[in-house]
This record gives C-alpha cells, structure tokens and sequence, in this order.
C-alpha cells in the first residue's frame, strides 16, 4: 500500500516524491491539509474507500497512514458510533 500511497501523493497532491518515505512524519514529507484532502478524495474515487480527513491528519508516519489505508480497503472498518436515528 505504501507504493500506492506514494504514487497518489505524488500524482493527486503534487509532492515531491523524495520526502515521502514510510518512517517520515506527514509534515515532513510534506502532507499538509490540502495533500490530506485530495488524498482523501483519491482514495474515494480510485480504491472506493471513505477515510475522514481527520483520520488520515492522524497518523504519525507515513507508514501508519499506509497501513490505515490498507486496514480500510480490506474491508475491515473503523468501529463506529451508534446511530440515534
């Protein structure tokens, strides 16, 4: 996943393919909230898969933001909250 990842970053967000390697913060391979957004709308379009851009902000490495991804697009979701509805 992280290839993928990288390649997202790299052709979506247009970062720098150099910063970004598995054990690099998001801020230093340059994942700001833009990147975070159109990651997020890749990631909906292409793999079909829905991560709160929140979620994504959260993870400390760029290896845990690739692992996320693969947690999430192996069809094993976030617990989420009971509806009230």
């Amino acid at each position: 996943m992280f290839d993928q990842l990288k390649e997202l970053l790299t052709t979506r967000a247009g970062l720098p393919g150099g910063p970004i390697v598995p054990e690099a913060s998001l801020a230093r391979a340059g994942v700001d909230s833009m990147a975070v957004t159109v990651l997020s709308m890749a990631l909906e379009d292409q793999l079909g898969v829905v991560i709160d851009e929140d979620e994504l902000s959260a993870a400390p490495t760029v290896a845990a933001l690739a692992d996320l991804i693969a947690l999430r697009t192996s069809g094993a979701a976030a617990p989420t909250t009971p509806s009230t509805a």
